[in-house]
């Protein structure tokens, strides 16, 4: 059950910042400390304060998150961010290239959501959380009392109950913004009060089940979150403000739902010991592995060559490219008699996560058959997760890792069967592409809160 609430959003004054290309910013997990540098260069008002603001000689009276709470009231303040009038649904689509240059296009909406427990069954998760970044994003709440960021949830729409609702509405009017970022990705928002349109939306998402793609640690922080202030204030009816928070909705049956790999390179100081051409005699017995030379210096041509290939390969059971520095690729190709349930032996490791590529990958390849300790946990500077192939060819030739392997995407059927049993998936397993741009709206809790104690 999913009971999903329109909300008076939070944007940007375009009569005062008509290029909003200027401040809207990628979720704060992917910003890299140049990034964020850019960022705060980019416009005194770049929504990255925000999400991640920096840190400037914090103490006990001033850190990083009551300067973001401080920004959001100033920019409040001044009117650089502006509350809608009427609560609304906030149409969303994103217009993108994947990485082999097919235009795709993404569709969804803004809306708040009850919050619910895993254990309640209508909102899933599929990846593990830690607690350094939910600790992070709880201080970032508790400061700003504001959802700056959308938390992505996936929903099955196969009778064509809201994709159709939200296509005809975008397609007779015009979006409110329109947004090129500097990937090239095309954002567009549109901003719906009508009741009768929303009425329609909310009774037809009500059955439906959902499932975080991703915001994993932003939606455990927002139920932290609504456990306090209930503790707080005593109020426990669901129906406070914190009961909420806000999300991007999106059907799963839409060929702009794109997922990309992460591929994996393995550091030097974690292969010294590991003689990869015993290694490749070994996995023979469950691989057709085929070999060749490949010129890394040509860069996104030769990341072409590779993907295309194991795409090819995997289009039934698992492949992947495992490459050496010198240049050499094998094309791991898992054999047709081979079972994941024998290459995993682990009780504990349910059948469905077993057939994973990124399962076969780390409880085999690299803790069996490189390590020969199935109980081995990698650490931090052991494994570098990338997404860029041609990032994997600079690692290699700088000999930051000794070996690579580049892997194919996460099929979203299998995301879903996962999700559905109430399943976690394996630690980078999915990146949901592109990512949502934060800024185009937000939701500020405390002017609820506000309204709903001067009502009594």
């Amino acid at each position: 059950m999913a009971e999903i609430l329109p909300f008076r959003g939070t944007r940007y004054n375009n009569q005062l910042i008509p290029d909003l290309s200027l401040v809207i910013s990628p979720p704060y997990d992917v910003i890299s400390k140049e990034m964020q540098d850019a960022l705060y260069e980019r416009h005194p008002n770049n929504v990255v304060r925000l999400i991640l603001t920096k840190d400037e000689g914090d103490d006990n009276f001033s850190d990083k998150y009551t300067r973001a709470a401080n920004y959001l009231r100033t920019w409040r303040s001044e009117g650089i961010l502006i509350e809608d009038h009427q609560p609304s649904l906030y149409l969303y689509e994103q217009e993108f290239k994947t990485p082999d240059g097919a235009r795709k296009v993404r569709r969804g909406f803004f809306a708040l959501v009850k919050l619910q427990d895993y254990q309640e069954g209508g909102i899933r998760a599929h990846e593990h959380t830690f607690a350094g970044p939910k600790a992070d994003r709880f201080k970032l709440l508790q400061a700003t009392r504001a959802n700056l960021s959308p938390i992505f949830l996936i929903f099955n729409d196969p009778d064509k109950e809201v994709a159709p609702l939200i296509d005809e509405r975008m397609d007779a009017t015009r979006p409110w913004a329109c947004v090129t970022d500097e990937d090239g990705v095309i954002h567009r928002l549109w901003v719906v009060s009508k009741k009768e349109f929303i009425a329609t939306i909310r009774e037809s998402m009500l059955p439906k089940e959902l499932f975080i793609a991703d915001g994993h640690h932003r939606y455990e922080t927002a139920l932290a979150y609504r456990d306090f202030m209930r503790s707080e204030t005593g109020a426990r009816d669901g129906k406070q403000p914190f009961d909420y928070t806000m999300v991007y909705l999106t059907p799963a049956e839409q060929d702009g739902l794109v997922i990309l790999p992460t591929h994996r390179a393995l550091s030097k100081s974690l292969m010294a010991d590991i003689n990869l051409r015993e290694c490749l005699d070994e996995l023979r017995e469950y691989f057709d592995i085929s070999t060749e030379k490949v010129d890394f210096a040509k860069g996104e041509a030769a990341a072409a060559k590779i993907t295309k290939k194991i795409a090819e390969l995997g289009a039934k059971r698992t492949a992947m490219a495992l490459l050496e520095a010198t240049g050499k690729v094998h094309y791991l190709h898992l054999k047709e008699d081979a079972d994941p349930n024998d290459l995993i032996d682990s009780d504990d490791i349910p059948e469905v996560v077993k057939r994973l590529d990124v399962s076969i990958l780390h409880q085999f390849i690299i803790n069996r058959v490189f390590i020969g300790n199935p109980d081995f946990e990698l650490e931090e500077d052991d494994c570098f997760y990338v997404r860029d192939v041609s990032k994997l060819f600079e690692m290699l030739r700088s000999k930051k890792a000794t070996v690579a392997f580049v892997l194919n995407p996460t099929p979203m059927s299998q995301v879903l069967e996962i999700v559905a049993a109430g399943i976690k998936m394996p630690h980078k397993s999915t990146y949901f592409h592109p990512k949502l741009a934060d800024g185009l709206v937000m939701r500020d809790m405390s002017l609820e809160m506000a309204k709903k104690r001067s009502r009594g």
